[in-house]
């Protein structure tokens, strides 16, 4: 297990005080409504707030005055990002010099719709030139995100309601974001960080499970066994919540 420490002295603000909201403005355009508590933090009054949104190379800053006096962006729109576009945000509280006081990273934003239904957006699909593969997962960036070919025109279409698609992909994309964070990061703890993406995925994966057993932590070979059996279960689980095998001979059936 993955422990960090902070040697900055910078404060780390919860993101139970931060509240951002995507959407699609009328234009098509992606927009952004945000706030944030800063509340008992003991932060200088005349600290400068900043929100920056992030993804890859994208990267806008906007100024949001002083802990005083913010200045929240309502309707702030994201030039160039359309509205199935992913992307994160960051919350900087700075003081005279430049010194970052206090932080939120990697914050992940919510979308229409998503408060009610208690989801959150685990896998965001983005779309670039594959060459000659279908689909690829990346596991670079901030978030893990699944790659489609758009060189596939319907690429779109199929990955959201192809049976075929869904059964052989889809298992194997849990499976290797699985990997990454129990065998390659070593990362077995769901409370690390409510927020970070690791947890939220094992927080998934035991939803999925329905049970507490979390996977071990370590290198040694035994270990390392055992996280591919918890790995191996999890799948499993989820091809059951998402009824794979079932939906998979039915399409074929189908076709005959």
């Amino acid at each position: 297990m993955i422990r960090r420490f902070n040697f900055t002295g910078r404060r780390k603000i919860p993101r139970s005080r931060l509240s951002i909201a995507l959407y699609a403005a009328p234009d098509g355009a992606l927009a952004f409504d945000a706030s944030l508590d800063l509340g008992d933090l003991s932060l200088p009054h005349d600290a400068k707030i900043f929100v920056e949104a992030y993804r890859r190379a994208y990267l806008r800053r906007f100024s949001c005055g002083t802990v005083a006096q913010p200045r929240w962006p309502r309707g702030q729109a994201l030039d160039g990002l359309d509205a199935l576009s992913f992307v994160l945000f960051r919350v900087k509280v700075v003081d005279g010099r430049g010194r970052i006081l206090a932080v939120a990273d990697r914050v992940l934003p919510r979308r229409s719709g998503e408060e009610d239904a208690g989801k959150r957006y685990l896998l965001p699909v983005e779309f670039a030139d594959l060459g000659n593969a279908i689909w690829r997962l990346d596991l670079d960036g901030e978030w893990p995100s699944l790659l489609l070919n758009s060189r596939i025109d319907p690429i779109r279409e199929i990955a959201r309601a192809d049976e075929s698609f869904r059964a052989l992909v889809y298992p194997e994309v849990v499976r290797q974001i699985l990997h990454h964070i129990v065998v390659v990061e070593d990362h077995t703890d769901p409370d690390t960080d409510p927020d970070d993406w690791m947890s939220l995925w094992l927080r998934f994966a035991l939803s999925l499970m329905g049970r507490k057993t979390l996977p071990p932590s370590g290198e040694d070979e035994q270990v390392i066994l055992d996280k591919g059996r918890w790995i191996d279960d999890a799948v499993d689980a989820f091809c059951a919540s998402q009824r794979v095998v079932e939906r998979f001979v039915r399409h074929h059936q189908a076709d005959d």
